[in-house]
């Protein structure tokens, strides 16, 4: 099994268990998926009362009666959402159940109490409505897709969940099956050609992906939702650093082509953000930390050294330095030997350390698709920068300009 093969499986377990760690945020949805309502159990008086969400087959009812009862609309709309009393299950497939609520209990309750009942009718809808907003999130989670498979689809829909779950899950449905005729047009067109196969091969690919990316924005979407709200209603962070206040909005990443041209205009002009600070404020840190033991050490050393001196221990070396013409006149077989590479620290230190003295440039990406460096703003520091320049190209000697070349034969 390549390196691959086990980055792509490791990613793949860590993607189900995220998934299924943010379950508990649709539980909502799978009630109104398998049952087709949501329940709300109220304690009034002794007596147990158990509310549902008001089904879309007796909104129409639930209309006509306030609109010829307009007074008594809120116990109307309870009379609705009961689904049991003590036990008692109120069938609310007969159309006259929430008549006979209404008029065998609710038409003498006390108005205080409606308003109390009222407000968890309104709580179920509210529910429902947030349910609603996650419900593309859950159809593209595995667990929902094995649910349509293990459950039997069923014909009556009580609720728009359901009817957003089962379109989703039918268009699924004839997405497989015309890749599977796909698959095997593909298999005879590579029978003929195997450029062709292997081209069609790439589209196949390419188009998963990018489902499987926009599926993965959409649950993105909706755990941002569900911590922070309407992007619109969140009110930015004001964090202070080092003095300065800087305003940083609540979701970090540019969600629009605007929003990254303007990020990438603000790095081209040097401008730093609240990140740039926080990561020159680490990078100061751990240089101050690596400072720190350097110091520690040269002085545990020039202890030792004092040590040995007062013990009377001393001596000189004379360092002498050989050309390599030098040592081939001495030993000719020393330039034979390969010169042995003594690691000094860990790579993974030394690409540590690198990144610590490493600085964020300001440029962009040149037409020979390397970095370029951008002259900053301001007309002091263009002028010394030119200047700069015109002092090192007159530094430059001929030589180096002709060492630089790099002659080629044309035929």
């Amino acid at each position: 099994m390549d390196r691959e093969t086990l980055l792509r499986e490791a990613a793949e377990e860590q993607l189900l268990r995220e998934a299924t760690t943010r379950r508990f945020l649709y539980a909502d949805v799978e009630m109104l998926v398998t049952e087709g309502y949501l329940l709300q159990r109220v304690d009034l008086e002794g007596q147990q009362v158990v509310l549902r969400t008001v089904t879309e087959g007796a909104h129409i009812h639930l209309a006509a009666r306030c609109d010829s009862d307009p007074r008594n609309w809120k116990r109307h709309h309870i009379a609705h959402a009961v689904y049991m009393v003590d036990g008692y299950i109120i069938d609310q497939t007969e159309p006259n159940a929430a008549y006979h609520v209404y008029r065998e209990w609710l038409q003498d309750v006390r108005i205080e109490t409606i308003d109390v009942l009222h407000t968890y009718t309104l709580g179920l809808r509210d529910r429902l409505g947030r349910a609603c907003r996650l419900t593309n999130a859950f159809c593209n989670e595995e667990y929902s897709r094995a649910l349509w498979r293990r459950q039997a689809p069923s014909k009556t829909c009580e609720s728009v969940v359901q009817h957003l779950w089962r379109a989703y899950n039918e268009s699924e449905d004839a997405f497989e099956d015309e890749l599977k005729k796909w698959q095997h047009t593909r298999s005879i067109a590579g029978s003929m050609s195997a450029k062709a196969a292997k081209a069609l091969k790439k589209s196949e690919d390419e188009w998963k992906e990018r489902r499987a990316t926009l599926a993965q924005k959409s649950i993105e979407d909706a755990v941002n939702w569900v911590i922070n709200g309407e992007r619109e209603d969140q009110e930015p962070v004001t964090v202070t650093v080092n003095g300065q206040v800087f305003t940083v909005p609540r979701v970090h990443a540019s969600q629009s082509v605007d929003e990254m041209q303007d990020e990438l205009m603000r790095a081209v002009r040097g401008e730093k953000d609240y990140h740039d600070h926080m990561v020159e404020q680490y990078k100061a840190f751990h240089r101050a930390q690596l400072e720190e033991s350097r110091r520690e050490r040269q002085e545990a050393l020039d202890k030792a050294r004092k040590a040995s001196d007062e013990r009377g221990i001393s001596g000189t070396t004379t360092i002498v330095g050989y050309t390599p013409e030098q040592l081939a006149q001495i030993n000719p077989s020393v330039l034979a030997k390969p010169a042995a590479r003594v690691q000094q620290a860990a790579p993974e230190r030394q690409r540590f350390d690198k990144y610590l003295h490493t600085g964020v440039g300001v440029g962009w990406i040149g037409t020979s698709g390397q970095p370029e460096a951008a002259v900053p703003v301001g007309g002091a520091s263009e002028a010394a920068s030119e200047d700069a320049s015109e002092d090192a190209s007159e530094k430059e000697s001929l030589q180096s300009k002709i060492s630089r070349r790099n002659p080629r034969l044309k035929p």
